[in-house]
């Protein structure tokens, strides 16, 4: 999709960018993803404990300190997104980050968002990090919850199944309007064949083929259901945006549980520490107190002694005391 998007938006041959992630097996056509945003990103989820596999749970309120203050030394090194028009990136931990930008270029971006199956989001994710197939439905969630929050009615979203087999007339139907909103003209019949034909590839559509009986099984039924349930309402509304939004605008009950048996999210981590932290914070009380009964006693000893010592038969018995200590003396 980003390599399209840019095909369209910039008229430049996508393949022949400079400055991206490197290709991999599991992306040969490229990534379209440039490092200095993929560094950008990673440094401001750091900020925020988190990584791309372990988000945040609920959006960040990057206009207030002291988030906002860490934006500032992004701005230099963004310039260059910032003053040009015409540009296309993608990553996904855009999901997570993107409120940031509005403070970082001092514009916002226009959005275009594809929404993939969620099966096939998790199964992608399962045969390239090893993620648990509820890893991945998990991740599919939060961060279309992320984004579609920050969605309006000049942003784009489109279904991949869509962009797999589209045609340069769908081409037209589906971006055609978007472009123009954006001062961008439509691509003539010739270039949209040329784009579809060099970058669609459908045959490296293949991570549904990782999952096994052994992994399917252990999928969490009712995870499944919701996010089986949120992405067939919205590939069948006739409003998909509003729909999108209207979906992702909460966690469900499953996606929150399935999240904390996963571990997956740094409220997780928190939770133990914190849980960790009251423990200790019980065991130092109780110690407390048991050193200040420990001081009571040794409080009371010694006021005994002081009276002993203060009292008549103590003064009578001295004498006595000294022979004693006189002849064991002696004898030693």
């Amino acid at each position: 999709m980003a390599s399209l998007m840019h095909g369209l938006v910039t008229g430049e041959d996508p393949r022949q960018r400079l400055g991206d992630l490197d290709q991999k097996l599991e992306n040969p056509l490229g990534f379209f993803e440039s490092k200095r945003l993929v560094e950008t990103n990673d440094a401001l989820l750091q900020v925020l404990g988190c990584q791309w596999d372990r988000p945040p749970l609920l959006p960040s309120c990057w206009d207030l300190p002291p988030l906002l203050e860490e934006l500032q030394r992004h701005r230099s090194r963004l310039s260059v997104y910032a003053l040009e028009r015409c540009w296309v990136d993608k990553d996904p931990r855009l999901c997570i980050t993107y409120s940031a930008y509005l403070h970082i270029l001092l514009r916002r971006v226009p959005l275009v968002v594809a929404l993939r199956e969620p099966l096939a989001v998790a199964a992608s994710l399962h045969a390239r990090n090893g993620f648990s197939l509820n890893h991945g439905l998990i991740l599919w969630w939060i961060y279309n919850h992320h984004i579609a929050s920050q969605l309006c009615s000049e942003d784009l979203l489109l279904l991949y199944s869509d962009l797999l087999v589209i045609d340069d007339k769908s081409l037209q139907h589906f971006l055609g309007p978007f472009l123009e909103l954006h001062k961008h003209s439509r691509p003539s019949k010739d270039q949209a064949r040329a784009l579809i034909t060099g970058l669609i590839r459908p045959e490296l559509n293949r991570s549904e083929t990782a999952i096994n009986d052994h992994s399917r099984a252990r999928i969490h039924p009712l995870l499944l259901k919701i996010c089986n349930c949120a992405y067939h309402d919205i590939a069948q509304s006739s409003d998909q945006l509003t729909a999108y939004k209207e979906h992702f605008d909460y966690l469900p009950r499953a996606v929150l549980e399935c999240s904390m048996r996963e571990q997956i999210l740094p409220e997780c981590g928190f939770r133990l520490i914190r849980n960790r932290l009251h423990s200790f914070e019980d065991e130092t009380q109780n110690l407390a107190i048991l050193l200040e009964q420990r001081e009571r006693d040794c409080a009371s000893f010694q006021r005994q002694i002081s009276d002993l010592r203060g009292s008549r038969s103590w003064k009578i018995t001295s004498p006595l005391r000294a022979l004693v200590d006189f002849c064991r003396f002696s004898v030693k």
